[in-house]
Order: C-alpha cells, then structure tokens, then sequence
C-alpha cells in the first residue's frame, strides 16, 4: 500500500474537438481535474445539478428489496420515463394501503372490547345514535350526573365501556373523556378489510418484486445522467483560447503511455509535469483487496497527505490488535467473525466493502487468538489441567504486567508513527526531530522496565538515559529550521527547542492513552464474569424456576456486554490510530483523488 505518484497534465486541443476529447478523458478515467477558468461555470453547474431526482428515488425504492427477480441487461428493452413513472407509482400505492391497513388495525383495537356488533338503521330506533366512550374507573362517579340515557356494555380492571343513547353528538364535556371512534363496520367486517388490505399489499409487493429486474437498465440511465453533469462541469473548468483549448488535471504516472496514445489519436498537444513545491496534489492510495480494510477505515476520519505516507496497512494490524484487546473473549470475537460472514454479500457488492469484510474477519481471527491466549470463553476461564487451560498464557489480573504490555505497544506504535514521518523527510535535517522523538520514548519506556525489574537494571538504565539524552538533543536541536546567523536568530533557535521538548508531557499523555486497551479489555471480561456470576446465584436460589432467570441473564446480560466490547473496541481502537498516532505521524491532512470518470457501462 502506497500513494501513487502524480504528474501534473496540461492538454491543448482544437476548439471543435474539446467535448470529443473531453469524453476520451472521461472515458480513460485516470484524471483528477483542475479549472483553469470559471467562464459559464455557474451556468454549468445549475444544469448538472439539475440531477434526475425521481429516477434516484426509484432506483432506491428498488434498491432496498433482498430479493429480486434476474436482472435485464439490455437497456434498449425499457422506456426509462415509463418506468420510473410505473415504479414510483407502485410506491405510492403501497404507501396508501399500508396506511390504511394501518387505520383499519387502529379501528380493530378500538372495536374488540365492545365485541360483535351491528348499528340498527336511524329510522328503526327513531333516529337516535350510539356514542361510545371509555371510562376509567376511578372517574366512573361522572356517570351519575348524565342527564340522557346510557348502559354499561363492558367493564374490565381499569374501565368501564358505555354507550351514550342522543340523537345529536354530546357536548365534548358531558364525560371526563374524548368519546371512541369506533365507526360504522362491525368487528368481523374490519377483520375482512384487514385482509383484503393484506392481500392488496402482497399484490403490490410482489408487483415491486417484478420491478427489480430492471435495476440495472435504470442504474445505467442514472450514471448516463451523472457523466453528462460531469462532462458539463469538466467543460466549464476548461480554458478556451479562441482555437484551441487547455484541459489541466493530475494524472497517475504509470498512466502516462494512455494518456500519450489518446494525445496522438485526437492530435493534442501534452505538457507533463512534476508537482512543484507549492503544489498540492490529490492524494491517490494504492491498497490491495487484502489488506487495504486498513485504509478505508482510516478514510472515514482522514485521508494522509500527498507527501506524506499512507498508514493503512500499518492501521490494519494495529487497529485488528487493539480491537482483540479490547474484545478479551474468544467467543465474542468469534461470534463477530459469523456476523461478519452473514453479512458478506452486502459487503462484497463493492471493492470497498470487500476490503471492510477481510478487516472484519482479521480482526475476528485475531481476536479468537488474544482471547485464548487470555483464557476467556464468554466470562468463562478453563481448567489448568485442560487443554485450552494451557494455552491461557496471558493473566489479566496481573495488573503490572498488562500495564507494561500496553504500554510497550503504545511505544511502538508512536515509534513507527515517527520514524516513518522522519523516513518521507530523510532528505532535511528536521528528519531528526522525529528520530529524537522516538528515541526518547524508547528510552523512557526501557528505564521505567529496569526500574521494575522487567529487564536487566544496570544495562537496562544506561541504554535508556542514553536514548532518552541523545533524543532530547534532537529534538532540540532539529525541531526548528530558524537559520543561526545572528545572536537573536540562535537565541530564538533555543526557545524553539525549548517549547518542543516541552511537548514531551503531550507525548507522555499519549502513550498513557493505550492503558484504555488493558482497562476496557478487563471490564469487559469482569462484566462477563459478573452476569456468569449472577446465573449461578440465580440457579442456587431456586433450582427450578431458576434456570429460566439464569438463562435470561445470560443472554440478555452477554448480548449487552459483547454491544459494548464491540463498540468500545471499534472507538477506543480507532480513537489510537486517528488521534495518538496521527498526531506524530500525519502531520498534514491532504484530500482524496477524484477522477473524471465514466460511470455508465
């Protein structure tokens, strides 16, 4: 995984060719534009924006359907414009019937406790009315002060149903509450409504299902749109010079030969050039399906710049590690990797996803590792005598220990973070200042593990105050490029390095920070150990009745907590990779490649 070089492409071409040549561009798509001038761009950009609206609402009308019929692939075989119209009209009706199968359920649960019934005609009962009101109970003494004629039909714990007998409505006041609009159709006639309605809905779902053959013909129309508005907004950035044009963009260096090839076919002129010093070129990242989970992840948060270097493989692994630290359980991790695999076919849909998903399971597998190694299956630590019991080398009750672990992977995660900053500046003296920096962690971490004994203490001291020393120096010395050729300058020269070495609290807080990888991975497996703990308790109280508590506590209280392990472990995993380790290797953020590509088959 790396960041592609670029290569700054100016082409100059007739007047009365640039749209062909535009949609050579288009259709080469290995070209991030540049405008040259902003002459009818306005214009330009209110007609591509002008996007087909109901065709996107179709499409994602369609688009949300798990199952779906085989798909068309000849777009010629379909009106477009009818087929919107035919979709979203499918929308509208289903919309309309399940609001009114909805209406009619309302109007079931109102009608059951009055039970089966029919209204008599008005002329029969000389044209009086029902009206039909729910009553609490505890306001049942507002019965006794109604002056027309009423009965108790029902009464149950809580209310009491009357029917009021009056020709016209009663005032709204006539009883501590709104009267109950129960209509016209009986009990048994509102159930046969629901079911036509039902009925109606399956038809028109499966008038839906139909639709879905022609996702891809209508997803074809959609990106025709699209490359039209581009190919408008790529024309309104161009610079016309009278005769001939200027098209400017960054461009792939191995994409060269292509380039010249369509320069030869159209008869245009090629300037390429290297990105300048004041330049600030897209950044374009080359990741393998493998492993480039890493760089997606990290792209929802930051994309490194041009100049920089792409930590996506290196966020791969480390960002898997933590997330097993954090999860600390075999089974829960393992149960992560199946929904993982459940969920495969949405993510394979996309290059994107693909790379999501192989994450995902790394991260799983890796984790099925670390919580072996930690001897924890659901809460539950085996035997010494056993088989898994031996392979539990890691004890997360020695707090020394586990502190010390995390630590030391804190250390060298901000190690590499600065030897890789100094690595992309090897050709400038301040390449040192991150060297310096990471010698000076190094240091530090190896004399805090000979003041504990972790390693030998004489040896152990010397080489970390040498490191720490020399680091230091370094860091003062290199943190700043103020030139040295007056007493002023040199002065200035020592406050710099003054108020770098200074950061070294920074640096400690952030390496303080990976304590959060042994501190969410022990509550975790203390809160799995407490609901295992809790079952017991339950089973013990009451042998019989118990085991059904138990059961409940279990999975209500390991579905809670293994929410909580993911999420702690995708935040907290991903909060040190963005925020710590950014923060020494990623100094300036840049902005992604966008190619002027065609997106119609």
């Amino acid at each position: 995984m790396s960041i592609k070089s670029l290569k700054r492409l100016t082409l100059g071409g007739q007047a009365s060719r640039r749209e062909d040549i535009l949609i050579a561009l288009q259709a080469l798509g290995c070209m991030h534009l540049i405008p040259l001038s902003e002459d009818n761009a306005k214009v330009n950009r209110a007609i591509a924006m002008q996007q087909p609206t109901e065709a996107s609402e179709a499409l994602a009308w369609l688009s949300r359907l798990e199952r779906r019929r085989r798909p068309v692939k000849d777009k010629s075989l379909i009106d477009v414009d009818e087929l919107v119209a035919e979709i979203l009209e499918n929308k509208q009706r289903i919309r309309q019937q399940q609001d009114k199968r909805d209406l009619l359920k309302q109007r079931l649960q109102l009608l059951r406790p009055w039970g089966e019934f029919d209204l008599p005609e008005l002329a029969s009962i000389q044209g009086l009315r029902f009206w039909f009101y729910v009553l609490p109970l505890k306001k049942s003494a507002a019965l006794s002060s109604l002056e027309v004629p009423w009965q108790e039909i029902y009464r149950d714990q809580k209310n009491a149903y009357i029917i009021v007998v009056s020709e016209n409505e009663p005032d709204s006041g006539i009883l501590p509450v709104e009267r109950s609009r129960v209509g016209q159709d009986s009990l048994s006639k509102v159930e046969e409504h629901i079911e036509i309605a039902e009925q109606h809905l399956e038809d028109l779902y499966a008038e839906r299902e139909a639709l879905t053959r022609w996702i891809y013909p209508l997803s074809q129309s959609l990106a025709a749109s699209q490359d039209h508005a581009e190919l408008l907004l790529a024309s309104s950035g161009v610079q016309d010079e009278g005769e001939f044009f200027l098209v400017q963009g960054w461009m792939p260096a191995d994409a060269e030969e292509a380039i010249l090839e369509l320069s030869e076919a159209f008869g245009t002129a090629v300037l390429l050039e290297e990105p300048q010093a004041d330049d600030q070129p897209p950044t374009l990242l080359e990741n393998s399906d493998l492993t480039g989970g890493g760089a997606e992840a990290m792209g929802f948060f930051q994309t490194p710049n041009y100049r920089a270097w792409d930590p996506g493989n290196l966020v791969f692994y480390s960002f898997s590690l933590f997330f097993a630290m954090i999860m600390n359980d075999a089974m829960y991790s393992a149960i992560f990797g199946v929904i993982v695999l459940l969920f495969r076919d949405k993510f394979e849909q996309s290059i994107e996803g693909q790379r999501l998903k192989n994450l995902g399971l790394f991260m799983s597998g890796l984790g099925v590792a670390w919580g072996i190694l930690a001897g924890s299956y659901f809460g539950v630590t085996p035997s010494e005598g056993s088989l898994l019991g031996s392979l539990n080398i890691i004890d997360m009750n020695d707090y020394s220990a586990m502190m010390k672990l995390s630590v030391f992977i804190g250390v060298m995660h901000l190690i590499i973070a600065n030897v890789m900053t100094a690595y992309i500046n090897r050709t400038q003296t301040r390449a040192l200042a991150p060297l310096g920096w990471a010698a000076l962690m190094f240091g530090g971490m190896v004399y805090w593990f000979a003041e504990t004994g972790t390693v030998w203490q004489g040896l152990g001291k010397f080489v970390g105050v040498v490191c720490a020393i020399g680091g230091a120096g370094l860091v003062c010395v290199f943190s700043s490029n103020r030139p040295i050729d007056t007493p002023k300058g040199l002065a200035l020269r020592i406050l710099d390095g003054a108020k770098a070495i200074y950061n070294i609290t920074g640096a400690f807080g952030d390496i303080l920070s990976y304590m959060r990888l042994f501190a969410l991975g022990l509550s975790g497996a203390s809160l799995a150990m407490t609901f295992n703990s809790l079952a017991g308790q339950a089973i013990e109280a009451k042998p019989v009745s118990g085991v059904l508590f138990a059961g409940l506590i279990l999975l209500l209280g390991h579905v809670l907590n293994f929410a909580l392990c993911i999420m702690s472990g995708v935040v907290h995993g991903m909060r040190l990779n963005v925020i710590e380790f950014v923060n020494w290797g990623l100094s300036d953020e840049g902005y992604p490649f966008k190619a002027f590509r065609k997106k119609e088959d």
